[in-house]
C-alpha cells in the first residue's frame, strides 16, 4: 500500500491514473499558444509538506510525507525557478516498504517551461533513475534512464508540445489556472511528457466549496486532474484536488481512489507563501 500511496502522492495530478470519466463533455479551454501563464501563484522560497494516508473504510494509516520546494535559480544562464519534490516513507514503514523517491524540475520563471527534469527512484529496493532535457529550440526531448544495475537508455521524443509539462512541474502548472472565468465541468488541456511519451492531459472545474482538513476549514477550487484512459494507466481510478481559493492556490488535500481503499494527501505546513492567505475560514 505505500508504494502506490507515496507514488501518487509525489507528482498528484500528473500520475492520476485514467479515468472513467466522460470526455466529451464540458468544454475545452485551450490556453494560450504562447505559453502564458494567467497567475503566478508562487515564488522562490515556497515549501509545502504533506502527510500521506491510507484509507478504507474506517481504517487510517499513516505512511509517510511528501515535501516541495522552490528556489530560484540560475540554469545555463536563464534565471528559472527550481522545484523539487520529495516523498518519504516512515521509518515505521520501511521495513515494510521503504521508499525514498526525489524529483527535480528547472522552470522558466515566465512560462514554466522545463529545461530539465530529473527523477531519483527507491521503492522497496528498486532503483530507478529517469531524466529529460528539452530542447526549447527544436522542440525535442531527450531521455535518459538509468536501472543503476548496469541497463541505460536513451530516447528521443520529437514534436515536444511547446507549453508541455512534465511529472513534477504539472503541480505548479495547475495553480497557475485562471478559474475564475470558467463555469463547472470546464476543461483545461495540456500535455504532459512521462515514459518517454507525451498525452493529452486534462484538468477540470468542479466548482468551489468549503473544505475542512486538519489545519482547518478552506474555501477551496475544487479540480479533477484526467488522463484520457487506456494508454499509461488502469481504467476506474480517478483523483480529486482541493486547491485554496485564494492567490496562492495551494492544494490542501488531494484524494485518489485506488482499487481497495483510497490515498489522501493532506496539507501539513506551508511556508514562503507569495500572497496572503486568505482563504482559510477558521
Amino acid at each position: 500500500m505505500i508504494k502506490p500511496l507515496l507514488i501518487t502522492a509525489l507528482s498528484f495530478s500528473a500520475l492520476v491514473p485514467g479515468t472513467n470519466e466522460d470526455f466529451s463533455s464540458g468544454r475545452v479551454v485551450t490556453p494560450s499558444e504562447s505559453c502564458e501563464i494567467p497567475h503566478m501563484a508562487f515564488q522562490g522560497g515556497e515549501s509545502l509538506t504533506y502527510k500521506v494516508y491510507y484509507n478504507w473504510g474506517t481504517l487510517w494509516l499513516s505512511g509517510g510525507e511528501v515535501y516541495f520546494k522552490l528556489t530560484e535559480e540560475s540554469f545555463k544562464g536563464i534565471p528559472v525557478l527550481h522545484a523539487s519534490g520529495e516523498a518519504i516513507s516512515y521509518k515505521s514503514f520501511d521495513w515494510f516498504f521503504k521508499v525514498r523517491d526525489k524529483a527535480d524540475t528547472y522552470m522558466n520563471k515566465q512560462t514554466l517551461q522545463s529545461y530539465k527534469f530529473s527523477r531519483d527512484v527507491y521503492e522497496g529496493g528498486y532503483t530507478f533513475y529517469r531524466s529529460y532535457d528539452w530542447d526549447r529550440e527544436k522542440n525535442i526531448i531527450y531521455s535518459y534512464q538509468d536501472n543503476h544495475k548496469g541497463k541505460k537508455e536513451t530516447k528521443t521524443i520529437y514534436n515536444a508540445d511547446p507549453c508541455g509539462v512534465d511529472l513534477l512541474s504539472t503541480f505548479y502548472w495547475i495553480r497557475t489556472i485562471d478559474y475564475s472565468g470558467l463555469k463547472k465541468g470546464d476543461k483545461v488541456p495540456v500535455k504532459m511528457a512521462i515514459d518517454d511519451a507525451q498525452y493529452d492531459m486534462y484538468v477540470r472545474y468542479d466548482g468551489k466549496e468549503v473544505y475542512e482538513t486538519k489545519l482547518g476549514k478552506f474555501n477551496c477550487v475544487k479540480l479533477k486532474p484526467l488522463l484520457q484512459e487506456g494508454k499509461v494507466f488502469k481504467e476506474g481510478e480517478g483523483m480529486t484536488i482541493w486547491v485554496t481559493d485564494d492567490q496562492n492556490r495551494i492544494p490542501v488535500r488531494i484524494e485518489s481512489d485506488l482499487r481497495v481503499g483510497r490515498i489522501t494527501c493532506d496539507l501539513k505546513s506551508y511556508g514562503g507563501n507569495k500572497f496572503p492567505f486568505t482563504s482559510k475560514v477558521n
